[in-house]
This record gives C-alpha cells, structure tokens and sequence, in this order.
C-alpha cells in the first residue's frame, strides 16, 4: 500500500475529515486531496507532521505490515562500535542523512509518548441528508445510563479540548476552545433549564464538538449589552446551526435507530479578535432515521 492510501486509510478509520487534517499539520487541503488525485505521495518533510496529526508511528506509515513486524524485531544498534565507524568514515552528505535519521528516530519516541498519554477516542463521521444537509453521526454514547447526566463527568471531558480550533467550513470562521467552555457548556442557565433526552442529547454531543463546528451553518450576529461579557465577547455574539445524530440501541443492545438533533453553536468574539465557543444551547429533537435501512 502506498504511503498516501495509508493516510487515507487511516483517516477514514479515524473519522477524520481532510479540512481537521489540514489544521494539524499545515498542510493546505488542496495539497492533501492532491495525494489522492494525483496518485502522489507527499514530501518527506511532512511525514512527521502526519503521523503525529493521524496517531501514526513513521515505521506503520512508511512500510508494509511485514516489513514493520521486522523493522521493530531486529536490533539494528547491537554493535554500537560499527555505527560509529560507518558514521566516521562516511562523506558529508551520509552523515548528514544519518544525524537526519537518528532525529527521526527520536522524534517518532516522541510520537508513541504523546499518543499514549492521549485518551480521546471518538468514533464520529458526517454523512449528508436527503437534502445535502450535512448531520455529525457520533456513534459512542459516551455518557449513558437512565439517571441524570453527571455534569461534572461532562465538564473533565470538555478540558480535553481545550486550546484546539476548527475552521467552519461554510464561512472560513476559525473558532477555538477556551478555558471557560468546559464550565459554562455544563453549567450554564440553558444546561440547567434541560432534562432527560435533550440534556443527554447535549452531553454526549461533546463527543462530536470539532465536527460540529466544522459543518456548522447560518450564521447570525448581535451585539453584546451585557457588562460581565464587556472583555470577553466585546466583538458581540454569532450563532450558527448545526446538527448531530446520537444511536438509539433496543433491549438486546442492537442499533436501532439514530435520533437527529438541531443545535445552535454560540461563539463569543472576544477582545483578543478570536472566536470562541461559548455554549450549545436550543438542542431540539426533528427526527428518527435508520439512515440506509
């Protein structure tokens, strides 16, 4: 398998869209549909990036399955002495690609470290409607159970998340995660107002927040006349609409159906000229689908 089928590959598996990609690495979108298209795989340069963006090693990126199993099974440092010398006697050019290496190497430890401290797991996808409406299909009910949502639970969560930013697609509008997102998403005056499937609804759409903001939609501006919000949304207000679709299981645990959810993303322009998510609010149920049966 080519390294850009790898990449593919492994976006599919992660849910990952080529735009969240881009904002990882760098790398602009028409450089990354280009691999595609074009059969190409990308410049040496970036693998690093890559891996770290896809929670890939440079070892599964860059070789097949067997020759992986090989690559991380022999010792290639037994004879240190021998490296040393080959290093010694080898012209400017060779040496320059061993040190290039040997940083490869250490960036890649760096990579299987950062990837084993991670634990968000997200199993999203974003499929479209009938309609060409795009809906975030988040597949892991992730707060379940029948008593009320556990706020606290919620808000821990929501930390994971902060400092990243997602571009929205339809405006451009890049919208980060502030430090006060976890707090105000699980308890503000709205959270609280919310019960039974409509707070587990904006729970467990947490999961799909980066997706969410992505695919988000109509976008609606007003000032801000509140004092406690002078510095912090000093720019005003924008609403946008977006729409996420949870699993609903029957009594054996077998998927039944998915209910699709409306919301309105509320981002605060702050004094600092960035946007931030503020809430989620106005979650409303529209529909059942068994999307494909």
């Amino acid at each position: 398998m080519n390294i850009y089928e790898k990449i593919f590959a492994r976006l599919e598996e992660l849910h990952m869209s080529q735009i969240e990609l881009s904002r990882r690495t760098g790398i602009a979108t028409s450089t990354i549909s280009d691999w595609r298209k074009k059969k190409i795989n990308p410049q040496a340069d970036k693998l690093v990036a890559i891996c770290r963006a896809l929670d890939m090693s440079l070892v599964d990126l860059l070789c097949d399955e067997e020759e992986a199993d090989q690559a991380t099974q022999t010792d290639y440092m037994h004879d240190e002495k021998y490296v040393i010398d080959v290093f010694r006697n080898s012209d400017y050019e060779t040496k320059r690609r061993l040190l290039r290496y040997f940083e490869l190497v250490e960036i890649c430890e760096e990579i299987n470290q950062e990837n084993e401290k991670k634990n968000i797991k997200r199993n999203v996808s974003v499929i479209q409607d009938v309609d060409g409406n795009n809906i975030v299909i988040i597949n892991d009910i992730r707060f379940k159970g029948k008593r009320s949502v556990d706020w606290k639970d919620v808000r821990e969560y929501l930390k994971e998340y902060v400092g990243e930013f997602y571009t929205i697609a339809a405006t451009g509008d890049i919208v980060y995660i502030g430090s006060d997102l976890p707090k105000e998403y699980s308890g503000s005056k709205y959270t609280n107002s919310i019960k039974g499937t409509n707070a587990k609804a904006k729970a467990n759409a947490t999961t799909g927040l980066p997706e969410m903001i992505e695919i988000a939609v109509g976008k609606h501006f007003r000032e801000n006349h509140e004092d406690k919000h002078k510095r912090d949304a000093k720019n005003g207000w924008y609403r946008y609409d977006s729409r996420f679709a949870l699993p609903v299981y029957d009594d054996k645990g077998e998927l039944e159906r998915y209910n699709v959810f409306h919301a309105s993303m509320l981002v605060r322009h702050s004094n600092d000229g960035k946007m931030y998510l503020y809430d989620v609010i106005d979650i409303k149920k529209e529909t059942s689908n068994s999307f494909g049966e």
